[in-house]
């Protein structure tokens, strides 16, 4: 691994004769095929509590459910149980399902370089595979870490930053990538052999020429919601990517991430050198307690110290002022959105939505709430200011915000926020990740249950997903 060089460091101008997809892929396996440490273990499975409490809201949104009985002609073709129905299917179907049912309020994992959520793609391809092929929950737990290593590698060779501005979505691209290897890695557990190099990357290379998702529900105030069916997206063509790789005569390229048209030159910006960071990047996921883009989590926790607490009256508020990247001017300042994804998505409904009702109001992005005077009268003050600076400084690293208001008396009040609740500087415990489910209209006990189930080694992949699956007809 000498040839890599720091994660998301410069970008290489000439990378002919360069072998990074193999690199990338030689420690992929490695993780793969290795056991956990004791904080690994713990890492994965509080992803999989995250992942499961988010999904058990997303699969009542009624986008899930529709995509979920679209699926009924499925049913019987499998034996991976689909979220929200009473059926099983094929694994890729069941990714399918709950790959949206996890993204579709704003509440899944991210990693922060990538610009992704690897949860909604990695988590809901392997749990249906694990179902499928009986693994343990030991092998789950690895083709999980595993996949979101390669996840977060192939990503920021990438670049996320670049990956957005060009017009793709992240977690649809990369999370390709991400649940092909949880997926490779547990059919290599059911052959009973280590997970090879070249079987990952010929599975890589599928995912490659099924990557898609594009950014155009940034920018129109509706029509946005099949930015949940992203995630879904991803996960499926994971599976479907794995299972081509055991195809011999389905051959695939393998100058994956590279090649003249690999990852780098189709999706993202000049292709950058990486190497696997000291711990794996399931420690480096940031978990969100707020039901928005990430991007504006900083934002929210910089509003909280200006107006001491959310206390200071909105009456008295004349002008707000939110600094950052110019990513925010691109994609986030549509004054007007017309669903709950361009609200989740439009950085002035996100300052109205937070200082009318505080910051978890989770249904203050619901459809009830896009003509709520009480946010719009919030959302028509705020104005966005670049900061190159904090661009400079920070992005895409770290999704540092700044917030200033000025008062009726003239006063003004700022604050920069660089690590916002919920990033591994400032991490949510097993309890508030519970929590989230309370906003999100799931019974506290149901957390608990899931709890329990994640953290019990004799629980497989298949008794996981039957867990997922009872708890929402508990809920419900």
């Amino acid at each position: 691994m000498t040839m890599l060089s720091k994660l998301g460091g410069d970008p290489v101008r000439d990378p002919a004769g360069c072998e990074l997809t193999r690199a990338i892929a030689e420690h992929v396996a490695a993780v793969a095929n290795a056991p956990l440490t004791a904080a690994d273990t713990e890492a994965v499975r509080r992803l999989l509590l995250d992942n499961f409490i988010v999904s058990l809201w997303g699969a009542t949104r009624r986008w899930t459910r529709e995509i979920a009985q679209w699926t009924q002609s499925f049913a019987g073709t499998g034996a991976s149980p689909v979220l929200g129905t009473g059926w099983s299917a094929h694994p890729s179907v069941a990714a399918l399902v709950h790959g949206t049912a996890a993204h579709s309020y704003e509440l899944d994992d991210t990693h922060d370089e990538t610009l992704s959520h690897p949860g909604a793609a990695i988590i809901a391809a392997a749990l249906p595979v694990a179902a499928a092929t009986g693994a343990s929950q030991a092998e789950l737990l690895r083709a999980i870490a595993a996949g979101y290593e390669a996840m977060a590698l192939i990503g920021s060779a990438a670049g996320g930053l670049e990956t957005v501005h060009r017009g793709f979505h992240p977690t649809s691209v990369m999370g390709s990538f991400g649940a092909a290897t949880a997926c490779t890695s547990l059919h290599a557990c059911r052959s009973g052999q280590a997970l090879a190099a070249d079987r990952l990357i010929a599975a890589w290379g599928h995912a490659l020429s099924q990557a898609c998702g594009a950014m155009q529900f940034s920018t129109e105030p509706d029509g946005g919601e099949v930015k949940r069916v992203h995630a879904g997206f991803g996960a499926r063509n994971g599976v479907l990517a794995a299972e081509f790789a055991l195809l011999p005569a389905v051959t695939s390229p393998r100058r994956v991430v590279e090649g003249t048209y690999g990852v780098a030159a189709l999706f993202g910006g000049p292709l950058r050198q990486v190497k696997p960071a000291e711990q794996l990047q399931i420690h480096n996921i940031s978990y969100k307690p707020y039901a928005c883009c990430r991007l504006f989590h900083s934002a929210i926790d910089a509003l909280r110290e200006v107006t001491e607490g959310f206390r200071t009256p909105v009456s008295d508020i004349v002008e707000i002022v939110i600094s950052g990247p110019q990513l925010i001017a691109d994609q986030h300042m549509l004054p007007n959105p017309r669903s709950t994804m361009a609200a989740q998505f439009s950085c002035p409904y996100i300052v109205g939505a937070t200082l009318a009702y505080g910051p978890q109001r989770y249904d203050a992005y619901g459809d009830e709430h896009l003509d709520d005077p009480a946010i719009l009268d919030i959302a028509a003050k705020v104005r966005f200011a670049l900061s190159e600076e904090l661009t400079r400084k920070y992005y895409p690293t770290q999704f540092a915000t700044g917030a200033s208001i000025r008062l009726a008396d003239g006063s003004t009040r700022s604050a920069v926020v660089v690590d916002s609740v919920g990033t591994p500087r400032k991490p949510l415990s097993n309890a508030q990740i519970i929590a989230k489910g309370d906003g999100l209209g799931a019974r506290a006990q149901v957390g608990e249950c899931l709890l329990r189930h994640i953290w019990d080694d004799a629980q497989d992949g298949r008794a996981l997903a039957q867990a997922l699956v009872h708890a929402l007809e508990n809920d419900e």
